[in-house]
C-alpha cells in the first residue's frame, strides 16, 4: 500500500510559509518541502476575497497527517488554514525509501 501523500498548505506571506517549512521538515512531520507564490480567489465569511499567498507543497505520509494537522494549526495566521493531503499514485522505489527514511 502506498501511503505517501502530498499535502498543500497556503500561505499568507514568505515569512510564515519559511517558518512553517522548518518546523515541519525539523519536526519530521514532511520529508521535503516546496513553495511557490500564488494568487487566491476564495470566498470568506459571505464575500470573495483575493489574495496573493505562499502555497507549500509537503511530501509526507498519511500517518503523520495528525501532527502536521496540530503543527499548522498552531503557528498559522489563517483562522482556517489550508490542509489538503492528495494520495500519491505512484513513486519510484528509490524516493518512496528516500522519504521513509527522512522521517525515521
Amino acid at each position: 500500500m502506498n501511503d505517501i501523500v502530498i499535502v498543500s498548505i497556503a500561505c499568507a506571506n514568505e515569512a510564515e510559509a519559511q517558518s512553517l517549512t522548518g518546523l515541519l521538515v525539523t519536526a519530521r512531520l514532511a520529508a521535503c518541502v516546496q513553495s511557490h507564490e500564488i494568487r487566491s480567489v476564495y470566498r470568506w465569511k459571505g464575500e470573495i476575497d483575493r489574495a496573493d499567498e505562499i502555497m507549500l507543497t509537503a511530501k509526507t505520509l498519511s500517518d503523520r497527517l495528525p501532527m502536521l494537522e496540530a503543527l499548522v494549526k498552531q503557528h498559522h495566521s489563517y483562522d482556517v488554514p489550508e490542509i489538503i493531503a492528495t494520495p500519491v499514485v505512484w513513486a519510484s522505489d528509490t524516493y518512496a525509501a528516500w522519504l521513509r527514511d527522512a522521517l525515521d
